[in-house]
């Protein structure tokens, strides 16, 4: 037990450092009056962050180990449907908590004070820290440092589990645990079927542009539904988020088998 215990304070070392490390910057540009606007301070905070871990990667070779296992053409139509259902299951989970919220009338201070803060910002601002910057320390940290240490020490499911939850936690209400959760676990299952950090990433990136974009601008004004729309709207991005992960899973597969199918490359002879 103890050494398990040791296996895991190991593993997610990592988060716990990104996380202090992301506040301790935020606080010192805060106090040396850098600027005024949390949506900057969260970007300078993110770009110091993501510098000094891929600083941290190359050091330990990370990158190394995240070479594409994908060598087929059926790599670019898996990443596609793995990006797509990461999307929709972030406009699902948006769909299924105001669905909570309107009957339950649920409310979290914490997830509204995190949106208070944040949004409302400048957007070129918000896509630079919460689409670009953000994504991908968080990546780096929680599906390259987080998931792959826990990989090595035990099963892929309780290494996804474990890495998704702390992801979660890290967010520190209850809203975004329980968002940030369920996309860490298909985040793991990409990195798993892909080896590619790369593209988890992307559709990380893609699934929080989605939602600024949504939040803070008209472009997606679709995607605002009402009454029994907003219900029929959940269902259907549950049921494209399978559809999209079933399709990556299919092109992952054929990707594997096309690197293992010997190639001479002398084509067909009659």
């Amino acid at each position: 037990m103890t050494g398990y215990r040791k296996d895991l304070l190991y593993a997610a070392a990592p988060a716990f450092l990104y996380t202090i490390l992301i506040n301790v910057v935020h606080t010192l540009f805060q106090a040396a009056g850098v600027s005024d606007s949390g949506m900057v301070l969260q970007a300078l905070s993110s770009a110091v962050s993501l510098l000094f871990f891929i600083w941290y990667a190359f050091r330990c070779g990370l990158f190394v180990r995240f070479q594409s296992r994908q060598k087929s053409v059926y790599r670019y139509p898996a990443s596609f449907c793995y990006v797509s259902a990461v999307v929709l299951c972030g406009v699902a989970n948006n769909y299924i908590y105001m669905i909570l919220q309107s009957a339950l009338g649920l409310s979290d201070t914490g997830y509204e004070r995190v949106a208070q803060n944040f949004y409302q910002q400048e957007l070129l601002i918000e896509i630079a820290a919460l689409c670009v910057l953000g994504p991908l320390a968080e990546e780096i940290v929680y599906r390259g440092f987080v998931y792959q240490r826990l990989r090595e020490k035990g099963s892929e499911t309780l290494a996804a589990v474990c890495s998704a939850l702390l992801f979660g936690v890290m967010h520190f209400n209850l809203v975004q645990c329980v968002y940030a959760f369920v996309l860490g676990i298909l985040l793991a299952h990409i990195v798993n079927r892909t080896g590619s950090l790369l593209t988890a990433a992307a559709a990380h990136m893609a699934a929080n542009l989605v939602s600024v974009l949504w939040t803070e601008t008209d472009w997606l004004e679709l995607l605002n539904q009402a009454g029994l729309r907003q219900y029929a709207a959940a269902i259907l991005s549950v049921l494209f988020t399978g559809m999209f992960l079933s399709y990556g899973n299919q092109m992952s597969r054929r990707s594997g088998q096309a690197k293992q199918r010997p190639d001479n490359g002398e084509g067909n002879r009659e």
